[in-house]
């Protein structure tokens, strides 16, 4: 087993990996793959694996990725964080294709379980285009079966055992977990070269060894334009000769279709340049807009470029999967000023995907101090094309502004504060809604006066009289 090829796996911790002088130096010590981690659970994405991902391809390393599981036996969350570090694979750069881990560390639930959640996980990424592996300790092996998770998936298996403390130069052989026949990998150290950085060799050179690039795609757009759903990429494969029909197909992630269009293919010569082994590369854009549904909010869509001989769309295809996610919202709070008519007013902006067929916009102040609504006003759209530009992935986002205008007195200033803007089917503001809780603040004071606080009363009579100095004497009863 001796003078195998090595790679190295970083993550967040290690942001010098960004720099193509790290891999070049590794590479000259015999490292031949890198291992990027991109996602954990549905909330983290690696703010460095772009750069990472990049860096390492420069030099001439084999690229994979590894997703940190938090799913322990949920099958379903399994899926979810599955799709979760596709759309992040694919948005990083990470070449389809390549190896996407399953990074299994959860010391908790039942094996059995835990198995079969591992196998969602990795049956959702070879649906994807990308090949699974597994990855856990040795010393893990009572909480999942990586004979069951291979038959069912076909995932390599990458195992961590460090029979020493310390930098480690080399894998110790004499230590080799021997826990399966299917060992692809071996993590010998966390510490390798006394860098600081995880150290592992590849048994079978999955990890190492780069295959001739034959099929790739990638989603570069996906964005609303006057209410439409606008998805552009590119696909190109060595199996889509004698598929001569185009088309990108809108599917939930249980695989119910909303739409499909037949498509043009245009040209990509950067796609050519990037892949000059994939036949095809230069002629392989996808574009298409989609009527945007209700049934599609809040989903995340597998968008597919596809290739196939049947002209209505079927047959014998060849796929390209990516997702798009139609659950994002964002907002704004521009402005806020109490008048000297006692109101407080209130500006900004709130955008949702989820906010298809809820035309009744509100906006309602609330007392987060005792949980209750105080008031609500609907209020009508403003046009932004400032938020349009800069955010044209959300739906709605060009039609998101909002003014408002609140009854305000001394009684709340102090108190703890909160503005929800809400899209809502029903005129009053309840039925099917979606919100956005801006941060609480507290009621700001009331507007002054010549340095005094602005006064109301009641009088049964008033007379004005002016002064020498110009000023006005006010005088109630």
């Amino acid at each position: 087993m001796a003078n195998r090829l090595e790679f190295l796996d970083v993550s967040g911790y290690q942001p010098n990996a960004q720099n193509r002088a790290f891999w070049d130096e590794a590479k000259q010590l015999g490292v031949a793959g890198a291992i990027i981690k991109i996602t954990e659970g549905t909330w983290y994405r690696n703010p460095y694996g772009w750069n990472q991902i990049s860096a390492a391809k420069l030099a001439g390393m084999k690229v994979a990725a590894y997703h940190f599981a938090k799913f322990v036996g949920n099958s379903y969350q399994a899926v979810n964080e599955a799709n979760y570090a596709i759309a992040t694979a694919n948005s990083m750069g990470l070449p389809h294709g390549s190896i996407i881990v399953l990074d299994y560390e959860e010391r908790a639930g039942i094996r059995a379980y835990n198995t079969q959640a591992c196998i969602a996980f990795c049956k959702a990424i070879k649906a994807a285009g990308f090949m699974p592996a597994f990855y856990s300790y040795s010393g893990m092996a009572n909480l999942w079966d990586y004979e069951a998770i291979r038959q069912a998936t076909g995932a390599k298996f990458w195992v961590a055992a460090y029979p020493r403390l310390g930098p480690a130069y080399s894998p110790d052989y004499g230590s080799f977990p021997s826990i399966s026949a299917y060992i692809d990998g071996w993590q010998y150290t966390d510490n390798w070269r006394g860098w600081g950085v995880d150290g592992s060799v590849d048994l079978t050179g999955v990890f190492t060894t780069t295959e001739k690039v034959t099929s790739g795609g990638h989603l570069d757009d996906c964005h609303f334009e006057d209410g439409k759903l606008v998805v552009g990429g590119w696909f190109a494969s060595d199996k889509a000769n004698g598929k001569g029909n185009h088309y990108i197909i809108l599917t939930d992630d249980q695989g119910h279709e909303f739409a499909r269009q037949s498509v043009a293919l245009s040209p990509r010569p950067d796609v050519a340049k990037a892949f000059p082994d994939i036949p095809g590369a230069g002629q392989s854009g996808f574009a298409a807009k989609f009527d945007y549904t209700a049934a599609m909010a809040g989903k995340k869509l597998r968008v597919y470029f596809r290739y196939t001989d049947d002209p209505a769309g079927n047959g014998n295809a060849t796929d390209y999967v990516s997702l798009a996610d139609l659950s994002k919202s964002a907002a704004y709070l521009d402005s806020m000023s109490v008048s000297f008519g006692k109101q407080l007013h209130v500006a900004g902006w709130f955008a949702s995907d989820m906010s298809i067929g809820k035309p009744n916009c509100f906006a309602i102040l609330f007392d987060a101090a005792a949980n209750r609504e105080l008031q609500r006003v609907k209020v009508a759209p403003v046009a932004r094309p400032d938020v349009a530009k800069a955010q044209p992935g959300i739906y709605g986002s060009g039609h998101s502004g909002f003014n408002a205008a609140f009854d305000y007195d001394a009684s709340l200033v102090g108190h703890k504060l909160q503005i929800i803007a809400r899209y809502s089917d029903e005129e009053h503001g309840e039925g099917k809604y979606v919100d956005y809780w801006f941060d609480p603040f507290q009621g700001p004071s009331m507007p002054v006066l010549d340095g005094k606080m602005e006064q109301t009363f009641v009088a049964h009579d008033i007379s004005l009289s002016r002064q020498q100095d110009g000023t006005l004497l006010v005088n109630a009863k």
